[in-house]
Formats: structure tokens, C-alpha cells, sequence
């Protein structure tokens, strides 16, 4: 069994994550802030600043994360034994996989090709297919979780609990903000911008997010120090609490 570090180095290694997510989330906002100045100004040229350019410099930097946090899940399975660290290893693996290689974008094409997908909801063909891609791998990934979860200890459920709203979050942005973008592309350019810095930046923080705290927990030898899932609920109760007695003072 490994050992939890003593009280006294605790929050040293909570400032080490947080000093780390700083820092990660500081290049995002960074790229995002280039990205603003080249589409608005001619003071950048070179896609390579975009935040949708392919294999682009904020692109570059996400794979990076992406390896990163693959590489903590190893260390983790490596020192505790936990199952469900290489399921959401090989989730991350695969999103490096696909944001590299365009796996998604390729697949949605032969699905279109392959069964004729329709035009529906302002959505081509090749998006339809994208969705319907991005579906089945939801099912696998949160399979894979799910396995893990149930066989894992107590500190690897909170940890795979709170990995879980980092991926629904991100989910959220690649495939929902990105289904509302592409409806937008053409009848609304000016809101169709915002979407683009909405999913592609909030992408790479909600990565950057998911990398600290892996991080947190790996030099936490495993355990969770920080449960992402209590403290959202703790402070949905309070709004609740709150909002329930602004309606009995009135």
C-alpha cells in the first residue's frame, strides 16, 4: 500500500497543482488572445495562430496536455493498481489520436458516404456522421469509466467521478458548442467567432484543468485530495439554501 503524504508536505503539493494549472491555463488564454489578434488584425499572419488551424501552435499545445495527462493515468495504474486509470488513459490516448489524425472527421465522412446520411437541422451529411461517431465513443469511453469505477477503491471513485465531469464538460464543448457553430457558420459569422473561442479555448482549459488535477493526484501517491463533485454539489445546496430563504423573506 502506498503511503498518503504527511500533513505538513499536503499543502505543499496542493500549491505545486495549483501553480501548475496557472500556468497551463495562462498559455490558453494566451493562444486564445492570438487567435483574437489574427482574425482581427493584420499584425499575425499564418493560420498557425488559429485556434482551428490543424496542427496549429494552440493545437499543438493541447497534444501536449493530452499526453500529459495519459501519461499520469500510467503512473497512477503503475503505483496503485487501479483499473479505471487505464480506461481514462486510453480515453485520452485516443482523444490525442483523433485531434492529431482527424479520426472523427474522416469517419464521419464514409458514414455519410456509407448509409447517405441526410441534411438535417442545418447539419451536413459528414456532420451528422461526425455526431454519430462522437456518440459511439461517448458509449465506450464512459463504459470503460464505469468498469473502473465499480471495481475501484474509494479514492480512485472520487477520482474517476470528478475525471467524468471534466470529459462531460469537454464533451460539451466539442461536440454540442460545435454542432451550434457549424449551424451558425454561414447565417451568423460574428456569433459563429464566439463559438469557435467558446469551444476551442474552453477545450484546451478544461484539458489544462484535467491535467493539473491528475497531476494533484499523482504526487498524492493516488489518493484525492480535492473532490470536484462534493464541492459542486456543496455549493449547488448553498445556492438552493439561499434562494429558498429569499423566498420565505419575502
Amino acid at each position: 500500500m502506498h503511503a498518503l503524504a504527511s500533513p505538513e508536505k499536503q499543502p505543499a503539493l496542493l500549491a505545486t497543482a495549483r501553480i501548475l494549472l496557472i500556468m497551463l491555463v495562462a498559455a490558453d488564454l494566451a493562444f486564445i488572445v492570438l487567435h483574437v489578434i489574427y482574425v482581427e488584425t493584420s499584425l499575425l499572419r499564418g493560420r498557425p495562430f488559429s485556434l482551428e488551424a490543424d496542427n496549429g501552435l494552440p493545437e499543438a499545445y493541447q497534444y501536449v496536455k493530452q499526453f500529459w495527462v495519459a501519461l499520469c493515468m500510467i503512473g497512477l495504474y503503475r503505483r496503485t493498481r487501479e483499473i479505471t486509470y487505464v480506461g481514462v488513459g486510453v480515453v485520452f490516448a485516443f482523444l490525442l489520436m483523433d485531434d492529431a489524425f482527424q479520426i472523427h472527421e474522416h469517419f464521419g465522412k464514409w458514414l455519410a458516404a456509407q448509409y447517405t446520411l441526410p441534411v438535417a437541422f442545418g447539419l451536413r451529411p459528414d456532420d451528422i456522421g461526425e455526431l454519430l461517431f462522437a456518440a459511439g465513443i461517448g458509449v465506450v469511453t464512459f463504459s470503460l469509466i464505469g468498469i473502473g469505477y465499480w471495481r475501484g477503491g474509494p479514492d480512485a471513485r472520487i477520482v474517476t467521478r470528478d475525471i467524468s465531469i471534466l470529459i462531460l464538460l469537454l464533451a460539451g464543448l466539442g461536440v454540442g458548442v460545435d454542432v451550434i457553430h457549424v449551424i451558425s457558420y454561414f447565417k451568423a459569422p460574428l456569433l459563429a467567432q464566439f463559438l469557435l473561442i467558446l469551444e476551442d479555448g474552453g477545450e484546451m482549459i478544461v484539458v489544462s484543468m484535467t491535467a493539473a488535477y491528475v497531476f494533484n493526484v499523482l504526487i498524492h501517491e493516488g489518493r484525492a485530495p480535492v473532490d470536484l463533485w462534493a464541492i459542486i454539489r456543496d455549493f449547488a445546496s448553498q445556492r438552493l439554501l439561499r434562494r429558498d430563504a429569499g423566498r420565505l423573506r419575502q
